[in-house]
């Protein structure tokens, strides 16, 4: 019996063809929307792995930074954040640096960097204090000269001038534009040039871009932190007005035309600034290998927590505090061995045969401590006599200073970081290094600094 054709088998290879065909096409459109959307954002870089420091606190930030800086403050040992803040658990660059500070010695974020608890709470405190942040005794003498104040004590600082009420007038003004690089307050690497160095807060003092050996630390720009300031790190202040940390090297300011001349040509010494110095003979601490740190202790640098008004307000150390003789020497060996707080001196070592020396903080040379001569130094004539009235070889003296003031002009606000309207110039008739000028300190009559006596102090006096 006829049953018709019989059906036909269609080839299951075919079949299969067909299915993967519909899947490559699938699968190719949704590569391709990849692609697009690949091309439109970059591939994001995360971390491969969760990073911790010593103590075990994540920092995904050491995942990609790996500066290597002191010990104790060491990438291991608090990471990024703790000083830099920001997100330490972010996966992104982005969102790790959101809320990042570049340099935490920055006064204005310091109590949560430098100064948080467990660090530095009561240094960021003091320093806050101190003249190297308030400028306290140069704004108000400004101001008393000008005849602003009533007298050169006046509690103003910078940070007052920073704020919105700052008081206005030509000595302020003169000020802000002149004099307002060397404070702690001064955002670091804002203003050009040189001066960009200066300001910065802690670092001001305690960066340093090299290792003892000149190489550099690491293979970024963080720079070292240290305890043992260098002496340039000073000078970069202290070296205008009374000229102390030029005159404790033996440079003298030249007047300015280029001399003493070399061949023909201008002095190759020359300050960051332009100015021309001249070699002459240093202070003798200098000559024997002394630096800032080995003689001026931090309570007198940061302050203790009190305002003051003047250098010597604040200043501690005295001659006569290494070279008073042996009891003066073994007073400040037993307030060193004591462990008090903030001791005067605290790099005194003592001999076997039980001689007190002074050991030089950086380069750890031992420096005996003579003392001076008790005929002459205590003498009765010369009992109001400040050391300095008699050692003192030189001193800069700069006669003729006067400024010029020009409204229309615009010159830099350096506490604004801004152009503004008044432009004031420095002039000078001509300098000199002779036998210092002598004077009487009356501003405590009687007040001891070196010899003591009453009627003033007789000290040398620096024009400038």
């Amino acid at each position: 019996m006829y049953q018709g054709p019989a059906p036909r088998k269609r080839p299951r290879g075919l079949a299969l063809i067909l299915l993967f065909g519909l899947f490559f096409i699938l699968i190719s459109g949704f590569d391709a929307k990849i692609s697009l959307l690949a091309a439109d954002s970059a591939p994001l870089k995360r971390p491969i792995r969760v990073t911790k420091t010593l103590s075990g606190q994540i920092d995904m930030c050491l995942s990609c930074h790996k500066e290597t800086l002191d010990k104790a403050h060491g990438r291991q040992v608090l990471g990024c954040y703790s000083c830099h803040l920001g997100n330490p658990l972010a996966g992104t660059p982005e969102e790790a640096h959101k809320g990042m500070v570049l340099n935490p010695g920055d006064l204005r974020v310091a109590e949560r960097t430098c100064g948080q608890e467990g660090c530095h709470v009561q240094q960021v405190k003091d320093v806050k204090n101190s003249l190297m942040a308030t400028n306290r005794g140069i704004i108000s003498t400004l101001r008393y000269y000008w005849g602003e104040t009533r007298d050169h004590n006046e509690p103003i600082t910078v940070e007052k001038l920073l704020g919105a009420n700052a008081p206005k007038s030509p000595a302020t003004n003169y000020f802000r534009k002149l004099c307002g690089t060397c404070h702690l307050w001064l955002p670091r690497h804002t203003l050009p040039s040189f001066l960009s160095e200066k300001g910065g807060g802690c670092t001001a003092c305690h960066n340093v871009k090299k290792a003892k050996d000149g190489r550099t630390t690491t293979q970024d720009k963080h720079p070292l932190i240290t305890r043992n300031i260098p002496m340039e790190n000073c000078i970069r202040c202290h070296n205008r007005s009374g000229r102390i940390g030029l005159s404790y090297q033996g440079l003298y300011e030249s007047e300015g035309y280029g001399t003493p001349f070399e061949d023909g040509e201008t002095s190759s010494l020359q300050l960051e600034d332009g100015r021309f110095v001249k070699k002459i003979r240093p202070d003798i601490h200098f000559e024997k290998g002394l630096v800032c740190i080995d003689c001026h202790s931090q309570k007198e640098i940061m302050g203790d927590g009190r305002q003051r008004a003047h250098l010597y307000q604040q200043v501690e150390i005295r001659c006569a505090s290494c070279h008073g003789g042996e009891k003066a020497l073994e007073r400040l060996f037993k307030e060193q061995k004591s462990k008090k707080k903030l001791p005067m001196l605290n790099n005194l070592v003592r001999t076997q045969d039980g001689r007190i020396l002074l050991k030089g903080k950086i380069d750890k040379k031992i420096h005996p401590l003579n003392p001076f001569s008790r005929e002459k130094c205590r003498n009765p004539q010369h009992k109001r006599l400040s050391c300095q009235a008699c050692h003192s070889t030189w001193v800069p003296q700069c006669y003729g200073c006067h400024v010029r003031f020009d409204r229309g002009k615009r010159q830099l606000d350096k506490l604004a970081i801004k152009e503004t309207f008044g432009m004031w110039q420095e002039f000078k008739s001509y300098m000199r290094y002779e036998s210092p000028v002598l004077g009487i300190l009356e501003e405590k009559p009687g007040k001891e600094i070196e010899g003591g006596g009453k009627g003033g102090n007789v000290v040398i006096l620096v024009p400038g």
